[in-house]
């Protein structure tokens, strides 16, 4: 069983925890969050005949959206995904094992929200950004909208960036059409794409988060509480 009650997160969203695998640092461990500061989505059963509603899963909803793009095109999905590797139990209940994305230097990976807030210039991500998106396109990997929290720029040793999606795979919608039929893939995808730069790009305009804003709201998510050290 993998110890984490007395390890600090390397990262906490509205629902899951992140911490780095004690027994492997290349991956990570993702673990559902109990605590009353967590966000609760309830899903509501597709059956009209119950009332019956239970507390959205994040760990099962990416475990199976990444072993689908998996089936699909293989490992070259590493390039801009996480590979999934299952579960294991750990002391905060089940935990969902997925590569670590890190830099050159082994230091953990910055979300683009982390990295605009502390003063990068968000253009130099312009190349590594059309890239992700190529590989999008031409895999039609369906997503939710892309956040900067959930896009981290991983430093490579040339000097480069890559973005990578740590979070949000799978298309949202009840009835999947874009899933079965290639043409709505691709156009859902472009949309996607073209709606998530430039809504970056005015985030960076303004600043990014203060340290102010990042204590009073939920803005915190995508900052790195440690970078693996």
């Amino acid at each position: 069983m993998l110890l984490l009650q007395d390890k600090t997160p390397f990262g906490v969203g509205g629902r899951r925890a992140c911490y780095v695998h004690s027994g492997d640092s290349s991956r990570c461990v993702k673990v559902l969050r109990s605590d009353e500061g967590r966000t609760i989505r309830i899903e509501k059963k597709k059956n009209f005949f119950t009332n019956f509603r239970r507390e959205y899963n994040n760990n099962e909803d990416e475990a199976r959206e990444l072993e689908r793009v998996h089936r699909r095109i293989g490992g070259t999905m590493a390039l801009h995904l996480p590979l999934c590797y299952g579960y294991e139990e750990t002391d905060l209940g089940p935990g969902l094992i997925l590569d670590l994305i890190c830099d050159a230097d082994g230091q953990i990976s910055r979300s683009i929200r982390e990295l605009i807030s502390t003063g990068f210039n968000l253009q130099d991500l312009k190349p590594a950004y059309d890239e992700f998106g190529r590989f999008l396109l031409e895999n039609v990997i369906l997503t939710r909208n892309l956040h900067d929290h959930n896009l981290v720029a991983q430093h490579l040793e040339d000097g480069s960036w890559r973005i990578v999606l740590i979070d949000g795979v799978g298309d949202p919608s009840w009835l999947p059409l874009a899933s079965w039929i290639r043409r709505l893939g691709e156009k859902k995808v472009r949309k996607r794409l073209a709606t998530a730069w430039p809504r970056m790009e005015a985030f960076a305009e303004k600043g990014g988060v203060t340290n102010d804003l990042r204590k009073k709201s939920s803005w915190d998510q995508g900052f790195l509480r440690h970078r693996g050290e």
